[in-house]
């Protein structure tokens, strides 16, 4: 892990608490998920056509990256889950894992505007790649997939692709999420020779006024120049991947540019585009952010929520680039959160140990009290008592 004081000074800047005119907020609705469980999307897209646009990014790794003992834990996985069982012989097949939490943008209501850290949240930072290493030498024999991003830039720093390339060679699938706002004329070279598997591209709008407002310092002309040498280097090399899946959040200010986006992909030879409801936080946010796709819910969030299912104890969990783990990836600024850090512990010791099984005696009745430790999941409305 790197701390900001052993951070370039050229990065310290990103790091600058910038205010955005709004209250904080910290805490958000956690994201629901479909049924059935196996539909395990972690963005709202505007049909089921775009939902099951992520489905397929799923079934790919797992039949690209099978073997008998993958495929033994994951049936074992989904029995433990069908059980109900609170300690596991199995392991998560899918990690998200944050290489760092820093960012070279400032977009609207991410990561609380990029304030700076308060008392009991984590700072900014990064992960080495000898603590990816290790941990994915660990638990690495039963992974299908790494998600590759958290709350930061993947590719603000170099390691991010020595880590790629070390999970591919481990037969791991790996998918990451970036801006493209970067001037490196090698990075496109790079990342396809990296072996990523899906590069989501993050990009929220087509003119500068809308991309702007979302994506706030960001630059679309260079970021769109910078997906398009991505498939044109996979081209030329004749790769299969990585697979671009261009990510559009819809707001009011630029659901009218959804039709001329989907032209835009098909010029530029991305693979796919995903038109997708943004996370923020309703109650602060102005009407602009709501669009006709994606009204402003009058229902109460914890009503719907509460008609899902949490697979995240069974099938993953969300590690921070400072070896914190949590079960999901909601309130990740929170130390508290934590059910313990895999640099120091290990990540097996922690999968098993007291959160964790409260966390799945709760999934399977909320009415338990003795299994309401303080935990992000005895706060969760999937926990609630029915």
């Amino acid at each position: 892990m790197e701390k900001l004081e052993k951070i370039s000074p050229s990065l310290k800047p990103i790091l600058e608490t910038r205010d955005v005119g709004k209250p904080a907020i910290d805490t958000f609705p956690p994201r629901h998920y479909l049924s059935p469980q196996m539909l395990l999307l972690p963005t709202h897209g505007i049909d089921f056509t775009e939902r099951f646009k992520i489905l397929g990014r799923h079934l790919y790794a797992f039949l690209r990256h099978l073997t008998l003992k993958k495929l033994a834990n994951f049936f074992l996985a989904e029995y433990s889950l069908l059980r109900h069982k609170t300690r596991l012989k199995s392991f998560p097949y899918l990690l998200k894992i944050e290489p760092s939490n820093i960012c070279n943008l400032h977009c609207a209501y991410c990561y609380d505007g990029r304030r700076q850290p308060r008392e009991g949240e984590r700072p900014f930072g990064r992960m080495s790649f000898e603590n990816f290493k290790n941990l994915v030498d660990e638990v690495g024999a039963y992974l299908f997939k790494i998600n590759l991003y958290g709350f930061g830039e993947p590719f603000l720093f170099p390691e991010t692709l020595d880590m790629i390339r070390y999970a591919s060679r481990h037969n791991i699938g790996v998918a990451t999420s970036s801006n493209m706002n970067f001037r490196n004329p090698d990075l496109p070279r790079q990342i396809v020779e990296s072996g990523l598997e899906v590069l989501i591209f993050s990009f929220h709008g087509l003119s500068k006024e809308t991309y702007g407002k979302f994506m706030g310092n960001g630059d679309p002309d260079l970021a769109l120049a910078n997906i398009r040498k991505v498939v044109e280097e996979r081209a030329r090399v004749k790769s299969r991947t990585p697979l671009i899946d261009w990510q559009f959040c819809v707001t009011g200010f630029n659901q009218h540019e959804i039709a001329a986006a989907r032209i835009k992909a098909r010029e530029i030879g991305v693979d796919q585009i995903r038109f997708i409801k943004p996370w923020f936080p309703e109650a602060v946010a102005e009407e602009e952010w709501f669009s006709d796709q994606f009204p402003k819910q009058a229902a109460d969030w914890r009503k719907i929520e509460a008609a899902a299912d949490c697979i995240w104890p069974y099938r993953a969990a969300f590690i921070n680039f400072d070896g914190g783990l949590i079960p999901c990836c909601r309130d990740t600024r929170l130390l508290a959160n934590d059910f313990g850090n895999v640099f120091e512990q290990g990540f097996m010791p922690i999968w098993n140990n007291e959160k964790y099984q409260a966390a799945r005696r709760l999934l399977a009745c909320p009415q338990d009290k003795s299994a309401r430790l303080n935990t992000i999941c005895s706060r969760c409305p999937l926990t609630r008592p029915k």
